[in-house]
């Protein structure tokens, strides 16, 4: 994987860990919404594991958010 590519990887993920917490849910809890391990939720937010489409899709429907806001990096 490229730097620029693995960048975005930990971004992506660290937008997930924030919009979770502000939410108030456990990695658990979103493993249990979107019907995925746990460790799996870890290794997304700490940039470790590359989503797929439909993974993406799974979290933003548990977490009521568009798709479009775990690619906003913008403060």
């Amino acid at each position: 994987m490229s730097n620029k590519n693995l960048n975005a990887v930990k971004r992506i993920g660290a937008k997930l860990a924030y919009i979770r917490k502000s939410k108030k849910i456990s990695q658990i809890r979103l493993a249990e919404m979107t019907d995925m391990n746990f460790n799996y939720i870890g290794q997304i937010e700490r940039g470790q594991a590359n989503v797929t489409i439909n993974t993406v899709i799974k979290i933003a429907d548990a977490l009521d958010i568009e798709i479009k806001e775990l690619f906003d990096f913008t403060l």
